[in-house]
């Protein structure tokens, strides 16, 4: 169940799904945001108050799988409700995180967006380190929060240059307080990333992306591999990691910097 935006309306309906995308590379598995509905939604609406509803339920239920990750299926089966069906994998949780932030951009409104975006930030570098490194999914999901947080600070797509919903006439920027939010979370996933990834264990990313949203090719088994100790995606994974939110990182730089500059005159 999701939100859709045709005509200007914003109501229940279906999760968007991501465009179709490849395993190639892991740049070439990135996707790209859907479209936003094309004006904010109006403050105190029911649309808002639905879309508000909505979100904060999904993440209590990311939440809740979360607390609940490994959980044996007959522990499970005695409290039949959906935050009991615990994730398994991080790659399970980043398309449930992945998913919410197609919702969350549809909106199309800037003063939801930024703290929602936040929201899903700090749950994605919180939950990471327990458990094994899945590297598609993982870059996967950092690459779209990091075009969401440059577009946001560009007020524009920055894969589009399409102006945002919101940001017309200077409207929407991000305060400065925002930017410094974004800032700490940035640093704080990049370091999260690094010790995920060098964790001694299995290399869990069983997830094989062939099309749109729930046409997963799943792969029974796992590769092995100590950390990034050697490997055929030894530099691979290290360029990757070298690249999260390295759109945000440089963005940040330019507009903090601004900022500093205009208090001191």
């Amino acid at each position: 169940m999701g939100f859709d935006s045709a005509a200007g309306g914003f109501f229940l309906k279906t999760l968007p799904s991501p465009p179709p995308s490849t395993i190639a590379s892991a740049s070439a598995t990135l996707p790209v945001l859907p479209s936003p509905r094309a004006q904010p939604l109006k403050l105190g609406s029911t649309k808002e108050s639905n879309f508000v509803e909505y979100v904060d339920r999904k993440l209590l239920e990311v939440s809740g799988r979360y607390e609940n990750r490994h959980k044996i299926d007959s522990q499970a089966d005695a409290k039949p409700n959906i935050t009991s069906n615990g994730y398994k994998s991080f790659s399970e949780l980043a398309i449930d995180l992945e998913n919410l932030i197609d919702v969350i951009w549809v909106s199309g409104t800037p003063s939801l967006q930024t703290p929602y975006l936040l929201n899903v930030a700090l749950a994605t570098s919180s939950y990471m380190p327990s458990f094994d490194f899945a590297p598609h999914r993982t870059f996967q999901l950092l690459h779209k929060l990091d075009v969401c947080f440059s577009s946001l600070l560009h007020g524009q797509n920055v894969e589009t240059d399409e102006v945002l919903p919101g940001f017309d006439g200077g409207r929407g920027r991000l305060t400065t307080t925002e930017k410094v939010r974004i800032r700490g979370l940035v640093e704080r996933t990049r370091v999260a990333v690094v010790l995920v990834a060098g964790k001694n264990g299995s290399l869990d990313d069983v997830t094989r992306v062939t099309g749109t949203e729930g046409d997963e090719d799943l792969v029974t088994d796992t590769d092995t591999m100590e950390g990034l100790e050697g490997g055929a995606d030894h530099g691979r994974w290290e360029m990757e990691i070298a690249r999260v939110y390295e759109r945000t990182i440089v963005d940040l730089g330019i507009f903090l910097d601004a900022s500093s500059n205009n208090s001191y005159g």
